[in-house]
């Protein structure tokens, strides 16, 4: 058995003893109540924005959005047509019955069973590093889509910033000084379930779509902080919750301007075809990083 069948197995014993129902009050909610943690989610969806506002009526696939389909939701209810996958269907189903999405369908993002082309846009949100061969999930979005496919994702810790390296040589040079063991900086980056966590940096896409002939990428690195308590937390300036997520996002952006660190999650988007300008546009108004290649001189 492979690590990749080994993970399935495992999965499905994991969804088998999840409660199908469990959460449903809060997500059949979930965009209708004002929460901290409905803010929290629309920070990392605004990326799709630029796309929803200027293709209307788009035809999407969500890759991994088996959490009730809520990324599904977010398109549907901003003029897209969504279809929403997992390889665990059941919390699907039950949006289905409750209106909160209109279509699923089961899908391994390995090996995604839909045509070419078949859909303009593809979106997968903080499911990619739980995949145990993710690299084949960006190449079967890549088949599925016309336009482009996008990525919210924990973002690589290495390489770190030049001031943080620099420490970090000192303190592994201080450790070799005293005989102490330095360990391999993915040392425990592993799920329960047994699969390492694959974060994601903006150099693994440049690759990607370089190898490919594709015109462009854009990405953002943001931070987001979690608190338990947070989908119930009534969304404020003043919720207590609220308040200590901005401190700690605040401290996290100190961090970054002083070169100790990189924000822990990105927005990678990889164009098959060159957006369009108002697209462009948008995206750098956002904060976000448009980089154009140039073309292969050989083919």
């Amino acid at each position: 058995m492979g690590l990749e069948e080994n993970s399935y197995k495992i999965h499905a014993k994991s969804f088998a003893n999840t409660e199908i129902e469990k959460d449903l009050p809060l997500y059949k909610n979930w965009f209708e109540n004002a929460t901290t943690d409905l803010w929290r989610h629309k920070r990392m969806l605004s990326v799709l924005d630029p796309f929803l506002a200027n293709h209307t009526g788009a035809n999407w696939i969500t890759v991994g959005d088996g959490r009730y389909g809520t990324s599904a939701i977010y398109i549907n209810k901003s003029k897209g047509i969504a279809l929403a996958t997992d390889i665990d269907t059941r919390l699907l189903e039950v949006a289905a019955k409750n209106n909160m999405i209109t279509d699923f369908a089961y899908a391994n993002a390995e090996q995604l069973p839909f045509k070419d082309d078949g859909f303009d846009y593809a979106y997968c949100k903080q499911a990619y590093h739980h995949f145990p061969r993710p690299a084949l999930a960006v190449y079967e979005m890549l088949r599925v889509s016309k336009q482009a496919i996008i990525f919210t994702e924990p973002h690589d810790f290495a390489p770190s910033p030049a001031i943080r390296a620099l420490l970090q040589k000192l303190k592994h040079l201080l450790k070799r000084l005293t005989a102490k063991k330095i360990e391999h900086h993915d040392t425990g980056n592993y799920e329960t379930i047994g699969n390492y966590v694959y974060a994601v940096s903006v150099r693994e896409f440049e690759k990607i779509a370089l190898g490919l002939g594709l015109p462009c990428i854009a990405f953002k690195r943001f931070n987001d902080i979690y608190f338990s308590g947070v989908e119930n937390e009534p969304f404020s300036e003043q919720a207590p919750l609220y308040r200590k997520i901005k401190q700690q996002l605040f401290s996290k952006k100190i961090k970054y301007f002083f070169g100790l660190s990189y924000p822990n999650n990105i927005q990678i988007i990889i164009f098959k075809k060159l957006p369009q300008a108002v697209v462009s546009s948008a995206l750098k108004q956002d904060g976000y990083t448009v980089v154009h290649f140039s073309a292969n001189p050989y083919i």
